[in-house]
């Protein structure tokens, strides 16, 4: 069995059609004919779909696997899709890791407090601290990385945000 990690969305199969704008006999096909289409979690007897993996299947409909390294304008992506707060955090960790550096380092290296680095990364916990706009690009400079904002080819959730 899978475990879910709690940074992870999952949307229902009526979220499902309502992002596609199909029907649930679509969807049933749609899962039949493609093999690649995303697994279901199943949940008390629902099926649930990780949106991530859903974005993944979306671009390779499009021409484009996500999982290919590519180039934004030159530079080489370090993280996959981030579509939370808890996903950047652990995408900012992972960074940290792969550079070797402790998070002690990296306060000094971005100029952060002593020990800002461990509250960053320990958000949601009673230590852990939330980020502002003074602290982001400390951060963000100290393990030289930048955010890059890109349309995910998905249509709106539900029919009240398309409106908005």
């Amino acid at each position: 069995m899978t475990a879910i990690a709690k940074s992870e969305k999952y949307l229902s199969v009526d979220d499902l059609c309502d992002r596609y704008g199909i029907v649930r006999s679509t969807l049933w096909r749609w899962i039949k004919a493609d093999p690649t289409f995303p697994e279901p979690v199943i949940i008390n007897k629902r099926r649930y779909f990780n949106e991530y993996d859903l974005a993944k299947w979306e671009s390779t409909r499009g021409g484009r696997d996500p999982d290919i390294d590519g180039k934004v304008v030159g530079l080489k992506p370090v993280s996959g899709v981030i579509t939370s707060y808890d996903q950047l955090v652990t995408a900012m960790v992972d960074r940290r890791n792969k550079l070797g550096i402790s998070s002690i380092e990296l306060d000094a290296r971005s100029g952060m407090q002593e020990g800002y680095t461990s509250k960053l990364e320990n958000f949601g916990r009673p230590q852990g601290r939330g980020m502002g706009p003074e602290i982001f690009p400390l951060w963000l400079g100290g393990l030289k990385v930048g955010i890059i904002l890109v349309d995910l080819p998905r249509r709106p959730r539900r029919k009240k945000e398309a409106e908005a």
